[in-house]
């Protein structure tokens, strides 16, 4: 459980959550949620440079705004990528429990062009992480295989690598829109064990791996049945 050490930080971003017109509930939410305690202890007063406008009138985010700024340009994005997935917020719960991105604690401003490859980059290696974690944990050397992934070889830092595993994920969020096993796309297994432990007590540590290897080998058999097919209906998305 994480305990969080600045209670007033977050205070202060639920009120700037709540001023924004873009994102604002999502965020409070997502602030409400304590999914990212772990992360706001770790945001900084550091101001960030900032072009001028009518939205930055001085000329710099505070080190709170700049988080919040660059939040809702990840859920604007993970938008983008997955306009098929519903309940987004609770995916990008999934995304941040797990996680903390670089990204989401820099101090680079994201309406500078100059700086689009490395958010890019940041948000697509925050949204496959816990998928490609999965994939090592239920490997059996030929399900993900067939589709390009290969468990324990592949390097998230890798633009190409990280394509691969984007456009599978997107695939399969097409072929599997409005399935319950969507979510093990972003559910990452550690947590899940956490959540087994609590219900099955009586059970010990072996019999809990084999329930939860079980379990999402399940699940991506769904994902992966769905998606051979219904995957015609990628055709009409290119």
């Amino acid at each position: 459980m994480i305990i969080l050490k600045n209670k007033n930080r977050k205070e202060d971003l639920k009120k700037l959550a709540l001023k924004r017109s873009d994102n604002g509930g999502i965020i409070y939410q997502l602030l409400c949620s304590n999914k990212l305690d772990k992360i706001i202890d770790l945001i900084t007063d550091e101001r960030t440079p900032a072009i001028k406008s009518s939205f930055v009138k001085k000329g710099y985010l505070t080190g709170n705004e700049q988080f919040l700024d660059v939040l809702s340009n990840f859920l604007y994005y993970f938008d983008m990528k997955f306009p098929a997935i519903t309940h987004k917020n609770l995916m990008i719960q999934m995304i941040l429990e797990t996680q903390v991105p670089e990204f989401l604690l820099c101090k680079k401003y994201y309406g500078d062009n100059e700086n689009m490859d490395y958010f890019r980059d940041g948000m697509d290696k925050a949204i496959v992480y816990n998928f490609y974690d999965n994939t090592i944990f239920i490997d059996d050397g030929k399900t993900f295989q067939q589709y390009k992934i290969i468990p324990h070889k592949m390097n998230l830092d890798d633009r190409k690598d990280l394509d691969i595993i984007i456009d599978l994920m997107r695939d399969l969020s097409w072929t599997n829109i409005n399935s319950y096993s969507i979510g093990y796309l972003f559910y990452n297994f550690a947590v899940k064990e956490k959540s087994f432990r609590k219900t099955y007590k009586s059970k010990n540590q072996l019999e809990i791996y084999l329930m939860l290897m079980n379990d999402y080998r399940m699940h991506f058999n769904i994902l992966l049945e769905n998606y051979r097919e219904n995957k015609k209906i990628l055709n009409f998305l290119k």
